[in-house]
C-alpha cells in the first residue's frame, strides 16, 4: 500500500476555512525542525492538500532541497520579507496554506517579521490562521526560548508542541515547567515523533528525497519498510493535530 494512501482522504477542512500559515519554530539547530516540516509536507501531500512552503534557510536549506517543487526560498531576517508567503495566503482564497520552515530565531524576531508584514493583525481578525510547530529539544535551553516564544505572540497563535524523539530521550524540563502548563491552559496541543533508524535516515538524506518517495524508491526492501512504518507512526501523531495543520 502506497503511503499517500495511510490517511483518510475524506477527511477534508469544514465550512469556515480560512488561509493558514504554519511555522516549523525551534530554540537552535539539531532539534529536528526541518525533519518535522518534511514530514508536514508529506502529510498534506498525503491528504491532497494543497500547500506551498518556504524556507528561511534560503538555497541551501533542507526543506527545499527534499521538497523543490514546492518550496521557495524566503529571508525572515527582514520583515518585509513575508511579502512572498502573506501574498500567496491572502490572494482570497480560504483555502491557501504556507508551511515555513524557520530555522533558529528568537521570539521577538519571529513577532517583528508577522507583525510588520501584517499576519498578526490579519490573525487578530480571523482572516489568518497561524500555527507554530515549536519542536523542542531534551535541554534547558529550549524550554527557555519556548517561554520567549509564547511571550512574544501569546494567543494570537495556535501552538502544536512536537516532542522528537529521534533527538533526545526524554523531555523532563520541559514536562515539569510552568511554561507547559500556561501553553495547555492556553489550548497547546502536544505530539510525539519517534525516531527513525540512524542508518535508513543517512539513506534518506543522501538520496535526496521525501520521505514518502524513499518508501517508494529504489533503496532496499528493509530500508522502505522501516521507513514506511515510522511515517505511518508520525502521520497518526500530525493526525491528531490536522486541524492546527489546515483553514
Amino acid at each position: 500500500m502506497s503511503t499517500a494512501t495511510m490517511i483518510d482522504k475524506s477527511k477534508t477542512a469544514g465550512a469556515g476555512a480560512k488561509p493558514r500559515l504554519v511555522l516549523t519554530h525551534g530554540e537552535k539547530g539539531g532539534v529536528g525542525k526541518t525533519t518535522v516540516a518534511r514530514l508536514i509536507a508529506d502529510f498534506l501531500a498525503s491528504r491532497e492538500t494543497a500547500f506551498r512552503a518556504f524556507d528561511a534557510e534560503g538555497q541551501a536549506g533542507q526543506l527545499l532541497r527534499f521538497h523543490p517543487a514546492q518550496t521557495s526560498a524566503v529571508e525572515v531576517d527582514k520583515a518585509a520579507a513575508i511579502a512572498p508567503v502573506l501574498d500567496f495566503l491572502m490572494d482570497g482564497n480560504p483555502k491557501r496554506l504556507a508551511l515555513v520552515d524557520l530555522g533558529a530565531r528568537s521570539g521577538e524576531d519571529l513577532k517583528e517579521w508577522l507583525y510588520k508584514g501584517g499576519a498578526l493583525e490579519e490573525a487578530e481578525t480571523g482572516a489568518l490562521g497561524i500555527t507554530v510547530i515549536y519542536v523542542l529539544g531534551g535541554a534547558v535551553d529550549s524550554v527557555g526560548h519556548l517561554k520567549e516564544c509564547f511571550a512574544a505572540l501569546g494567543n494570537e497563535v495556535e501552538y502544536v508542541i512536537v516532542k522528537n524523539f529521534g533527538v533526545a530521550a526524554k523531555f523532563d524540563v520541559y514536562d515539569a515547567s510552568n511554561i507547559r502548563k500556561d501553553l495547555l491552559a492556553a489550548g497547546a496541543k502536544e505530539i510525539s515523533i519517534p525516531a527513525l533508524d540512524g542508518t535508513v535516515y543517512q539513506s534518506v538524506d543522501k538520496a535526496s528525497l521525501a520521505f514518502s518517495a524513499f518508501t517508494e524508491g529504489e533503496a532496499g526492501y528493509t530500508e522502505r519498510r522501516y521507513c514506511r512504518t515510522w511515517l505511518r507512526e508520525c502521520f497518526t501523531a500530525l493526525e491528531e493535530v490536522s486541524a492546527s495543520l489546515q483553514g
